[in-house]
């Protein structure tokens, strides 16, 4: 019996897990010379780990990123902001880029939200892009804003905002956002990263000449079986989704879909653990 005892004690332990773990991955390109690491960040809901979010942060110096992107709702759009603040503000030396995702586009203060990440040193992606050069690499990078604008939710509201002329709450149709982002116009020899917080868009994704989109959104589908369920229901997608979290190559494009770091006690995550998500993309020996 006691055997019994034990072994049901280690498997809720382990599947009830609520501490972040690294999930590695990598991407061979032939435009990739040196190369380059990547801490992706997803749907962290202002959960926080560790007095001044102590232990995610050690989890993130120790993974040593060139860059860390951010894909939506580090914020959210009801409880508690101040751990995504406070996690971006502790992580100021790196390079930070972030695209917002259905909660932020929820909140009262959308454009309040975006001007305090902002403030913090992180490049916030509103339909637009750029070249940026790390460790000898060009690589173009850009992101979308998320569709929540268009959302019944924010139909309660008669708010209206814009920013750098773009509307904030009655966003374009996704492929019309990757269009204005000018993310295509840019020199396409070099790398080319797309941030936008949802991955079930990847038919549309894969009609563009992209290399890696990374997306969060899904949170691992909640409740996972390893080897047999990768997710038992996602957002937008309902269940036994298709792209809950990892690695999905299609038509040449990677896309690499987060798990994501949100801690709530009434969603509780089972064998699915918040994620510090580490890619590195090399060039093709």
């Amino acid at each position: 019996m006691i055997y019994i005892i034990v072994t049901l004690a280690v498997l809720a332990t382990i599947a009830l897990w609520n501490q972040p773990v690294y999930r590695r991955y990598t991407v061979t390109s032939d435009k990739i010379e040196n190369p380059v690491r990547i801490v992706h960040l997803s749907d962290l809901h202002g959960s926080i780990y560790g007095k001044d979010q102590s232990r995610l942060l050690k989890k993130i110096k120790a993974a040593n990123p060139d860059i860390i992107v951010m894909t939506g709702d580090m914020v959210d759009d009801v409880a508690d902001e101040s751990g995504a603040y406070m996690l971006m503000e502790s992580l100021s030396d790196y390079p930070i880029y972030y695209v917002s995702g259905n909660h932020e586009g929820w909140h009262r203060e959308t454009e309040k939200v975006f001007e305090r990440i902002e403030d913090l040193g992180v490049t916030c992606y509103f339909n637009d892009s750029e070249v940026i050069e790390i460790n000898g690499n060009k690589i173009n990078i850009g992101g979308i804003l998320d569709p929540a604008g268009t959302g019944n939710r924010r139909k309660s509201f008669s708010l209206e905002s814009k920013r750098d002329g773009v509307d904030l709450y009655n966003v374009l149709p996704v492929n019309e956002e990757i269009k204005e982002s000018g993310l295509l116009d840019l020199d396409l020899s070099h790398f080319t990263l797309l941030l936008s917080h949802r991955p079930e868009y990847i038919n549309t994704y894969k009609t563009f000449d992209l290399d890696l989109v990374l997306c969060g959104h899904a949170h691992g589908g909640q409740v996972r079986i390893p080897y047999l369920l990768n997710g038992l229901y996602a957002p937008n997608q309902g269940f036994f989704p298709e792209y809950a979290g990892g690695l999905y190559k299609e038509d040449g494009m990677h896309m690499i879909v987060s798990r994501g770091l949100s801690l709530n006690f009434f969603l509780p995550r089972v064998f699915n653990p918040p994620e510090v998500v580490v890619i590195t993309l090399k060039g093709i020996e």
